[in-house]
């Protein structure tokens, strides 16, 4: 079984992430408020929890790993489960923006919460495998200003387009502008930011451009992460077999955007973990269908030609 594990890395990681993520989704689609919150978080978190098992069973030639390794991914686990018992019930009783609002210790937990997360990264200074899962290398602050400006910025540009192409489609949202900060805060944490990325990019990506050069690396992850996507919205957010595509196919082109960044700051997951964490912010911003996928079309023209995606790349940190 080792053997499968070390010589099949990327394939293992995919199948434990799916079986366990779909399970943890199953059990809590019979569930409600704080077990169900729980459940679906952890979830989420499944990626992370796979990338660190199989870093530990494939450490090689390594320092031993210590708890203060394992405490940037405590601290988060208990984030959720702290916030899902003081919240549970009325997270699936209001609006996510009207829950932050109402209630602000909720983005005070989550922000203490994410500085420790960086800070525990730093002070661990990537001493073993298992802090080099949460790889923050040095990058210029344009490169966090991208990973959290782009897609909101663009997908409002597309919204205000829409409002005058589609009048009678489109309106603009009404948004509470004191609720932003706190929503995006939200989304680092429980929206699978740190979740999700230390796994997708942090492990995998990482693994697979060992091999292959990113284009092919991130058509890996496409699938796999398409996957896991349909399972989560079919389970926990009750879509239909029409919206399908639709997922897919921004799994696919938020693949390549996000082996763009990644290989653009070093493999910095930090930026992945912004990235991430914009995205579903985002999603309080609908342009049409047609403006967003022209915004989808143009984004994945730019990060093809720009990304030197056909030649394999020096991969740093990996192990």
């Amino acid at each position: 079984m080792k053997t499968f594990f070390t010589k099949f890395q990327f394939l293992a990681f995919s199948i434990l992430t799916i079986i366990i993520s779909i399970l943890l989704w199953f059990i809590a689609k019979g569930q409600s408020g704080s077990i169900k919150m729980v459940l679906t978080q952890f979830g989420y978190f499944a990626p992370a929890l796979v990338a660190i098992i199989l870093t530990l069973i494939n450490r090689q030639n390594d320092k031993p790993v210590k708890i203060k390794s394992y405490l940037p991914f405590i601290a988060v686990l208990l984030c959720i489960i702290i916030i899902a018992l003081l919240y549970g019930d009325e997270y699936y009783q209001n609006r996510i923006d009207q829950l932050l609002y109402e209630n602000p210790m909720i983005s005070v937990i989550i922000s203490l919460t994410f500085i420790y997360f960086i800070i525990q990264v730093f002070v661990n200074k990537g001493a073993n495998s298992i802090d080099r899962l949460v790889n923050i290398s040095k990058t210029k602050v344009f490169w966090y200003i991208l990973a959290i400006a782009l897609y909101p910025v663009l997908k409002l540009a597309g919204v205000l387009i829409s409002t005058k192409l589609f009048p009678e489609q489109i309106e603009l949202p009404a948004i509470n502008l004191v609720v932003l900060i706190p929503l995006f805060l939200f989304s680092i944490i429980f929206y699978a930011g740190v979740g999700e990325e230390v796994g997708w990019r942090g492990f995998a990506l990482k693994k697979l451009q060992m091999k292959y050069n990113p284009f092919i690396a991130s058509i890996f992850i496409g699938i796999v992460w398409s996957v896991w996507h349909i399972g989560y919205f079919t389970l926990v957010e009750n879509y239909t077999i029409q919206n399908i595509p639709a997922v897919v196919i921004w799994t696919f082109i938020a693949s390549f955007i996000s082996t763009w960044f990644f290989n653009k700051t070093n493999g910095n997951v930090l930026i992945l973990i912004l990235f991430h964490a914009s995205v579903n912010f985002a999603i309080i911003f609908t342009p049409h269908p047609v403006i967003m996928a022209a915004i989808h079309l143009v984004l994945l023209i730019i990060v093809l030609s720009t990304g030197h995606f056909f030649r394999k790349i020096k991969t740093e940190n990996v192990e």
